[in-house]
């Protein structure tokens, strides 16, 4: 029994030291460390414990400790992930939200990230079911296997002059997930906003057992009223502002001009804060470096982006999220913490999570949101910015301001392929691998629309946003439609390895813009350099 002493003491130290290590570390040493152990013991004390009768004792301090070693394991990598903290805050720089990061409903199996107060007429449930003319949005992702509707209410914490708790029923469940078959559901779970008294303020909100009647705050995430969203113009509210663009635009002075073209006589800026956003996929693991990402900033920057949204992983090389956090001082970067409790079985760490949370988060403080990854970007081929693109499109839509998102097809740019001769010889080109002047060989097949394309819309005109499209149904007014832009007009380039696809052709499409280009990478990398 002193051995078998020994052998537990062995893997507490072992657990007590690792904690700094990665979930692979852990497991790796672990096992190395069962197996120098096992094989020692087994060659030192078979005899004796034949002899004393010893060996059904030690099979089972074995099977127990194997089996507190995988579990403490499990817990440690998919329960217990401790997320890293950024403040959400308002342009004013104000902190909206004392919480970071998803909320346990319920340990490995349910899961919440974000709640918005959302007064649109959608489809998804009537307003005039409600007791205010409004909702609570929560976005959250959980086994597939549960009910939500049948299981859950939802809960929402108030402050005033003494905390204040309500509890309501959910009145609708929307799957945001396009892979029906994984373990886990992304949802939309929606729930009524009931009339308070005077002087509250919905401040978080939680989903809760119906049979469970103890309120929990811990597990609540903070709520974001769009009704108030932050915007440049905050002497008047959002549902005065928009309620033109969502319904009747009866506050838009629309001409023609003298060949009889569409024109808006109102400035973009009047009533956003800025006229472009692009939202990434998750980031984490060690799979960007910082190169990637400002190339990634800068050349969409140059084509007219002036927002930055990305959600973080509390693995993400550090240095890294010193680049962010370098452009976020800049007023260019917006960075949330985004570390799913438990991976296994939902799609690409979270991905349509983070979309729709982003699509509800520019909400009213952007024109146009543009979702993509940092290995892609819209590349206007007629014009030399999206602003002069949309005008284009504009000019031969009869009604553009139906068009509630815009559909880019896919074009893969090979990595493997040679690089271009003419950026290869430029050292400033190598130094920061700007794949946008090396990689000129294109793949001769454009994806169609909905496989592998991407999309910028206008986020208040949309209920739900998918990786790849925006369903017809998703659109907030009946009236509005989906774009599906011409590959004349515009492609989405698209660097990245890919099997030889037949064919390549060239394009040299960005060489174009390579002196305007180095700079903005050259002052990119300069920043991110100084932030490290």
């Amino acid at each position: 029994m002193v051995n078998s002493c020994k052998v537990l003491c062995s893997f507490l130290i072992l657990l007590i030291c690792e904690n700094e290590r990665s979930p692979e570390q852990r497991l790796n040493q672990m096992k190395r460390e069962m197996k120098r152990i096992f094989l020692r013991k087994q060659q030192s004390q078979k005899a004796s414990c034949l002899a004393n009768g010893y060996l059904p004792i030690k099979a089972l301090v074995i099977v127990l400790l194997v089996t507190s070693i995988i579990t403490i394991y499990v817990n440690k990598k998919f329960v217990y992930r401790t997320p890293i903290h950024f403040s959400r805050t308002t342009e004013s720089g104000v902190e909206v939200c004392n919480f970071s990061d998803f909320q346990v409903i319920e340990p490995g199996s349910a899961f919440l990230y974000s709640a918005y107060i959302d007064d649109r007429h959608a489809r998804d449930v009537s307003l005039a079911n409600t007791s205010t003319g409004a909702v609570v949005r929560l976005l959250v992702y959980y086994l597939r296997t549960i009910d939500a509707t049948s299981r859950w209410k939802c809960r929402l914490f108030y402050s005033g002059q003494t905390d204040h708790i309500v509890d309501t029923p959910i009145l609708a469940v929307t799957d945001l997930d396009e892979a029906s078959t994984r373990r886990f559901l992304v949802a939309m779970v929606v729930c009524d906003f009931p009339k308070t008294p005077p002087h509250y303020v919905l401040r978080s909100a939680s989903l809760a057992n119906r049979n469970h009647s103890v309120p929990f705050r811990e597990n609540s995430v903070c709520v974001v009223d769009l009704r108030n969203s932050s915007s440049s113009l905050s002497k008047s509210t959002n549902q005065d502002r928009f309620h033109g663009i969502l319904y009747k635009d009866s506050s838009r002075t629309e001409t023609n001009d003298a060949k009889g073209n569409h024109k808006d006589n109102r400035s973009t800026q009047d009533i956003y804060d800025v006229s472009f956003t692009v939202c990434t996929s998750p980031i984490h693991g060690k799979y960007y470096k910082i190169e990637d990402i400002v190339n990634f900033i800068e050349v969409n920057r140059f084509f007219g982006a002036e927002k930055f949204v990305f959600y973080v992983d509390n693995n993400t090389n550090p240095k890294l999220i010193n680049c962010f956090e370098a452009y976020r001082k800049k007023g260019i970067v917006e960075l949330y913490s985004f570390t799913p409790t438990v991976c296994d079985g939902l799609h690409y760490h979270g991905q349509i999570v983070s979309i729709s949370d982003c699509a509800y988060r520019t909400m009213y403080r952007t024109r146009y949101l543009i979702n993509q990854d940092p290995d892609e970007v819209i590349v206007p081929l007629k014009t030399d910015s999206w602003t002069s693109m949309l005008k284009a499109i504009h000019s031969r839509v009869r009604n553009p301001d139906l068009i509630a998102s815009y559909s880019f097809r896919n074009q893969f740019f090979p990595l493997k392929a040679p690089d271009d001769i003419a950026s290869l010889n430029n050292t400033l080109i190598r130094r920061y691998n700007i794949k946008a002047l090396l990689k000129t060989s294109k793949e001769n097949y454009i994806h169609p629309h909905v496989t592998r394309s991407k999309v910028m819309a206008r986020p208040e005109r949309i209920l739900m946003w998918h990786v790849h499209l925006i369903h017809p149904k998703n659109v907030i007014r009946r009236n509005d439609t989906v774009h599906f832009t011409s590959p004349v007009d515009a492609l989405l380039f698209h660097y990245r390895s890919v099997p030889k696809n037949g064919k390549l052709l060239t394009e040299r499409r960005m060489l174009k813009f390579t002196d305007s280009l180095i700079d903005r990478v050259q002052t990119g990398m300069n920043l991110c350099s100084g932030a490290n």
